[in-house]
């Protein structure tokens, strides 16, 4: 498997991923083609996983806020399939524990979403809850994790 910055090349088989993964997203359960155009007008950093010439996980890591040696992150819709969630995840980890001296990354999660106790299993403790945040009724849990 590698990991490795997205090309435009791509956004199809992310498009389609997502479209798997993410059942109940808004966004994600348009047109292939307006997934394609979301995932082109994003400036964030896009990491994917592919395994032998296809993509098996992807997702944003996002700066949010930077003071001093300092910085805050945010996960954006990481996806992925069988156990390749973990080397993606442990890559983002790697970017972001090397961008500064200290660093948290934080993320949003809603309760239906089948990857909230992989990201419990890898140190991330759970900080909030939002009612009625991405849909009504729905509860999303602040997940967060701190390097130093």
């Amino acid at each position: 498997m590698t990991i490795r910055e997205s090309k435009e090349q791509d956004y199809e088989q992310v498009a389609e991923l997502y479209k798997t993964f993410f059942t109940e997203h808004n966004i994600f359960q348009k047109e292939k083609d307006e997934i394609v155009t979301y995932l082109k007008d994003q400036q964030d950093i896009f990491l994917v996983n592919e395994k032998e010439g296809k993509i098996v996980g992807a997702g944003f890591l996002v700066l949010q806020k930077e003071e001093g040696t300092h910085k805050r992150w945010k996960l954006r819709h990481f996806a992925f399939t069988d156990d390749n969630g973990k080397e993606l995840l442990m890559e983002a980890e790697k970017r972001v524990h090397k961008s500064s001296t200290t660093a948290k990354i934080e993320l949003t999660i809603a309760e239906t979403e089948i990857s909230l106790e992989f990201y419990k299993q890898n140190g991330y403790e759970q900080e909030g809850a939002l009612t009625n945040h991405y849909r009504w009724g729905e509860t999303c849990f602040l997940l967060g994790k701190s390097f130093s």
